[in-house]
């Protein structure tokens, strides 16, 4: 399996599949998740297109790398940076779902899209904590209330940073895996996925689903999306190359009227929605998806 030494030593994990020639496309994946996720759905494009999947930082096979920026967004993008870098790509089309896009809006803010072709945005919002100029952020109208709990148990986890998961008090295990199970539960809107996520409440079944060998990453990603007040709408009103974005009508975690206010910030943007979707579009309206997607590679 390929890996991308980074900046500070740490090897990154990747899959470069697909036709290995001219600009590559770089897929973002979400919380959670990781690189091959995306395998099922760009199946049909392999013959046509190479992609770089990469697991970021704290998932899939780089769940074992260390965080060591105070911000973990800045972190996944300064790993993309490097990806890039290493790898020599350049004219890239880049692609990012909810985590994975929220990394590509960072990049874009600290770095610049130089290198960056065009970009496919998937549902998620320019800023992720509501404030008194924007109430579209994650989880949209419940989110004191929904954050609340998670702010209670990031608290009480403070002091077991350095204790191996399996040695934590049961019920703090067992809210985790409640509240993980609750928060992925709204990344759909389809009954049937709705009830695989939330079987990740199950701790037997739930380690077997989500490695816990560094358990801190799930923390250090909502605690980041807690208090490190990520806003990208004024970089993301400096966007010049071409943009699509991907909403989810049916999206409980960003709700799809914020993400249509990408279009007033970037007024050359495709705006495509998805209407009977939540918000891990390629999953729950993958036939369209694929269609969409290859339109966004050949109009790059």
């Amino acid at each position: 399996m390929p890996h991308l030494t980074t900046r500070d030593g740490a090897r990154l994990h990747y899959l470069d599949v697909g036709r290995n020639k001219g600009p590559a496309c770089v897929l973002l994946h979400g919380f959670g998740m990781q690189g091959a996720m995306w395998l099922p759905v760009i199946a049909p494009l392999l013959l046509k297109q190479r992609f770089i999947l990469p697991d970021l930082r704290g998932f899939g096979g780089s769940h074992g790398l260390r965080i060591t920026t105070p911000q973990l967004i800045n972190q996944h993008a300064d790993d993309l940076a490097d990806l890039i870098e290493g790898l020599g790509l350049d004219q890239v089309r880049l692609a990012g779902l909810s985590m994975g896009a929220c990394t590509a809006m960072d990049y874009h803010a600290r770095y610049g899209f130089d290198r960056v072709h065009s970009y496919l945005h998937i549902d998620q919002a320019p800023r992720i904590i509501n404030g008194d100029d924007w109430q579209h952020g994650v989880l949209g109208s419940v989110q004191t209330e929904r954050l609340a709990d998670w702010s209670d148990l990031l608290h009480r986890l403070k002091i077991y940073r350095d204790t191996p998961f399996e040695r934590l008090p049961g019920h703090l295990r067992q809210r985790f895996w409640a509240l993980l199970a609750e928060f992925l539960s709204f990344a759909f809107s389809h009954r049937g996925w709705r009830g695989a996520a939330s079987l990740t409440r199950y701790d037997q079944l739930a380690k077997r689903l989500v490695p816990t060998t560094n358990w801190t990453v799930y923390v250090d990603s909502l605690r980041s999306y807690l208090e490190d007040g990520f806003d990208w709408r004024e970089s993301m009103s400096t966007m010049q190359k071409p943009m699509t974005v991907m909403i989810g009508g049916r999206s409980a975690m960003y709700p799809a009227e914020g993400q249509r206010l990408l279009g007033t910030l970037v007024p050359h943007a495709k705006l495509i929605e998805f209407p009977n979707s939540g918000h891990v579009i390629p999953f729950e309206s993958p036939r369209r998806f694929i269609t969409e997607f290859g339109h966004f590679l050949r109009a790059a």
